[in-house]
């Protein structure tokens, strides 16, 4: 009998911290995984592709042997993106031809992906690159840059994947997309079903959790932070780096800033597509909770 896998991926690096704790939580809980993610840190890359290159693709059996169970560990020499593309359109199937993925998890992240980060974060780029190929995909971050809190991003992140594998098929139905884009209901219309868009990926999920997570998960909205006093000028006046920005937040009611700074977690749906896309939903379905309703 065919078992299949959650894929898991991430931007910090195949051995990160975030993506190794998660991968060993739900080994743990008896789930199977696989890891594909890049060989190094690739962090804010968004949905940078590599093209008219050759990726190398590893597998690490220490770390699979670390995590436990029948996890198998891959690393490629490319971007989030790239492990998506790389690994969905055949590599994987390759090196694990007894099954496929039913789910894509992306992170845990070292650092938060609330509102305008999503745009940038190669954390979000995978989990909607995985929703671009049909596949049901969470992207998952720790609103810190340490590790410290860490287990409750962890434990938000369990709570939310057990909860999404009651709900989608054991088998992605529109994996590769194969009718193309049959599937689509009339974004303008009440009657879509935003669990039907979730399983086919034509909206993905974001969760942030907070360093001192209070246990409650909120569905939320993409909000509003503004970054300033991003530039900083080399010695010689010729050189530029963007670091250390100051961050102004609006945290409005119902957004994903709100919830955390609340103390929550935030848990946001997001269009896998562009608003006049013929996949795009409907901001009514894209507001109704998938779950924790």
């Amino acid at each position: 009998m065919q078992k299949n896998y959650i894929l898991l991926t991430n931007d910090d690096g195949v051995s990160a911290v975030g993506i190794t704790s998660l991968a060993k939580a739900l080994s743990y809980r008896g789930y199977r995984i696989v890891i594909l993610a890049p060989k190094a840190d690739r962090s804010a890359t968004g949905m940078s592709i590599t093209l008219r290159s050759e990726l190398s693709m590893s597998e690490h059996q220490n770390l699979a042997e670390s995590i436990g169970g029948e996890t198998r560990v891959f690393s490629l020499d490319g971007s989030p993106c790239d492990c998506i593309i790389v690994g969905l359109s055949g590599a994987l199937r390759d090196k694990i031809p007894d099954s496929e993925p039913m789910l894509c998890v992306s992170g845990i992240n070292l650092g938060p992906n609330l509102s305008v980060d999503v745009l940038h974060s190669g954390t979000v780029g995978a989990a909607r690159e995985a929703a671009l190929y049909g596949l049901p995909s969470l992207a998952t971050s720790l609103c810190e840059f340490e590790p410290s809190g860490l287990d409750s991003a962890v434990d938000a992140s369990v709570k939310v994947i057990e909860q999404l594998l009651t709900l989608i098929p054991p088998k992605a139905g529109n994996l590769l997309r194969p009718k193309l884009g049959e599937y689509s209901e009339n974004g303008n219309s009440e009657s879509c079903n935003t669990l039907n868009a979730y399983c086919r990926g034509d909206i993905f999920l974001n969760l942030n959790v907070p360093k001192d997570w209070n246990g409650e998960i909120e569905n939320t909205r993409i909000g509003m932070r503004w970054y300033r006093n991003a530039l900083h000028r080399g010695v010689n006046g010729d050189s530029y780096s963007i670091d250390g920005a100051e961050i102004i937040s609006q945290p409005v009611g119902g957004c994903d800033v709100a919830a955390v700074e609340s103390g929550s977690a935030s848990l946001s749906p997001c269009q896998t597509w562009p608003d006049s896309h013929p996949l795009s939903i409907s901001l009514e379905a894209l507001q109704k909770p998938l779950i924790f309703e």
